[in-house]
């Protein structure tokens, strides 16, 4: 068994007072992981033992991403071709329940997550949706049916130890960064697991220097996109899906090894059309706005338009500059080519 505490070290101090100061959702401080130096939240530590010896499954499919990549849309076409096509089970059970985020209880600081449950106090209901929601997916995934489909926002060299042995399918999905940056900036304002309270300038300057949660970003795509052609793993860009959406469909009921008909596709196609998919409760979380634990003042929705957009005023002309060419830069470097989105 391998030692993960070795792997993990604190951010250094000045950084870390810095992300504090911006993130009052976690209480404790932030660390880094492995030589790449992946960015975590304090109660990573507290449950890194059960991520890492976590037992897979040859049959699970996981889903590797970096935040807001098109993560709950493949989420939603992943669980669809693997069973079945039931669209009737997709609309009443949420996405996490039927695709656990695999590490999404490290999100929840044990104060911040007391907090949620104070706010709601009287309200058992909304208590319980609190603690389902916060509960540790590596004991819900034990008693879960095969075939597991696992959301993870960890990069491939976090995911558990016996991946190398058991191998199950894994589908890789990356974004530009541009999109990802803009979109992963309203999400975080959004959830108040992380309450961002900071400009989009500054978070800009975070995103470059790898001090938001799963990043350097780099680093992350480059390890999906070196383990692009192996055996039982799917590489793919967001920017291709929705390009050709009904062709990627085909390509990934191929790699899942599942028949589906051409009306199937087309039936599958039409669910996840944006128009339908931004409105579909079981995907949206919108019902944690009454909870508290989504932002109950923001405009911004979890599921926004799958494409670039804010206010129109994040990226200035002095930003969207700078930003460009430490994109190109780093696109050089670790020689990877995004595909255009047109």
């Amino acid at each position: 068994m391998d030692d993960y505490t070795s792997e993990v070290c604190k951010v250094d101090e000045e950084w870390n007072e810095e992300l504090m100061e911006c993130y009052p959702g976690e209480r404790s401080g932030w660390y880094w992981y492995g030589p790449k130096r992946f960015l975590v939240p304090s109660p990573f530590l507290l449950y890194a033992e059960k991520y890492f010896n976590f037992q897979t499954r040859p049959d699970d499919v996981w889903l590797v991403t970096f935040p807001r990549s098109g993560t709950t849309l493949t989420q939603e076409i992943l669980w669809l071709l693997t069973h079945n096509l039931d669209f009737e089970t997709a609309k009443e059970l949420n996405v996490w329940e039927r695709t656990p985020f695999y590490e999404l209880d490290m999100l929840f600081h044990p104060e911040t997550k007391q907090k949620f449950l104070d706010e709601n106090e009287g309200n058992i209901h909304y208590q319980n949706m609190i603690n389902r929601l916060s509960e540790h997916a590596y004991l819900t995934l034990e008693t879960m049916d095969s075939p597991r489909v696992i959301k993870t926002h960890f990069p491939i060299s976090m995911l558990p130890y016996d991946v190398p042995e058991t191998k199950p399918k894994i589908v890789y999905v990356a974004r530009n960064p541009i999109d990802v940056a803009l979109s992963y900036y309203h999400l975080l304002r959004l959830w108040r697991t992380s309450d961002l309270s900071t400009d989009f300038k500054t978070f800009i300057s975070q995103f470059e220097r790898g001090l938001v949660m799963w990043g350097p970003f780099f680093e992350h795509i480059k390890e999906g996109w070196d383990m692009r052609g192996e055996d039982r793993f799917f590489f793919m860009f967001y920017e291709d899906l929705t390009k050709d959406m009904k062709g990627t469909l085909r390509k990934l009921a191929e790699f899942l090894e599942v028949d589906v008909s051409d009306e199937g596709i087309e039936e599958l196609a039409d669910h996840v059309n944006i128009k339908n998919f931004k409105n579909n409760k079981s995907v949206n979380f919108e019902e944690f706005r009454d909870v508290g634990v989504l932002n109950k003042t923001a405009q911004e929705g979890f599921i926004r338009q799958g494409k670039s957009r804010g206010d129109g005023k994040e990226y200035t002309e002095e930003i969207l500059e700078h930003f460009q060419k430490w994109y190109q830069e780093n696109c050089e470097k670790y020689d990877i080519q995004f595909p255009s989105k047109e």
